[in-house]
């Protein structure tokens, strides 16, 4: 069946009230909007999920471009960042194997290489032999890669800190809890890497 084409004339959105999505009109944002576009073109989806999972999705792009900002003044972009902050905090001089670097920034083994190619080849970390296994090796930050995670970090934290703050404390916590319960649905079953937990910055 084919569907046919709307013009772009009639894309317009309609005015969204209390009454079509259940929150203040000074409160209603973009996914209220899909909702209830989602709503009038098939009735027939239950389209609720929108309500948080697109709401994280939508965030998650408008985070990312955020933290793209402020990281070109640091000439960093966010996998070599990801890489490099993650080797920070693992606090482990000798550094770690790019086993457990692939499962704390959830890549394959093909793209970890990749990136840890293109930091070595920026100077901000290298590969070592590994102390405990002569047949492996070790991916650790130079004195550059520290001093530049050290910086960046600080400006990423505190941006982000920026963000957060928007909501009271409370929220905070109650909005950690929910997306954690959620994140588990996915983790709970994954091993912490080289005796360190996975997650981001």
């Amino acid at each position: 069946m084919r569907i046919a084409a709307v013009p772009s004339s009639d894309l317009r959105a309609a005015p969204l009230d209390r009454r079509s999505t259940g929150v203040a009109r000074g409160d209603v944002d973009a996914m209220d909007r899909f909702i209830a576009e989602w709503g009038a073109a098939r009735p027939d989806l239950d389209v609720r999920y929108l309500a948080t999972l697109g709401r994280i999705l939508r965030l998650s792009a408008h985070l990312r471009d955020a933290v793209d900002g402020w990281l070109r003044p640091f000439g960093l972009t966010w996998d070599v960042f990801d890489l490099i902050v993650t080797l920070q905090r693992s606090g482990r001089p000798e550094g770690l194997r790019p086993t457990a670097l692939t499962d704390a920034c959830l890549l394959s083994s093909g793209a970890m290489t990749s990136r840890i190619d293109r930091v070595e080849k920026l100077g901000l970390a290298e590969r070592r032999p590994d102390p405990d296994d002569r047949r492996a090796t070790r991916v650790a930050l130079t004195r550059r890669g520290a001093r530049l995670a050290a910086r960046a970090m600080a400006e990423h934290a505190a941006r982000s800190r920026h963000i957060a703050d928007q909501l009271t404390p409370a929220e905070q916590d109650e909005l950690a809890q929910l997306l954690r319960k959620l994140l588990r649905s996915f983790e709970s079953e994954v091993p912490p890497a080289d005796g360190h937990d996975s997650g981001s910055a």
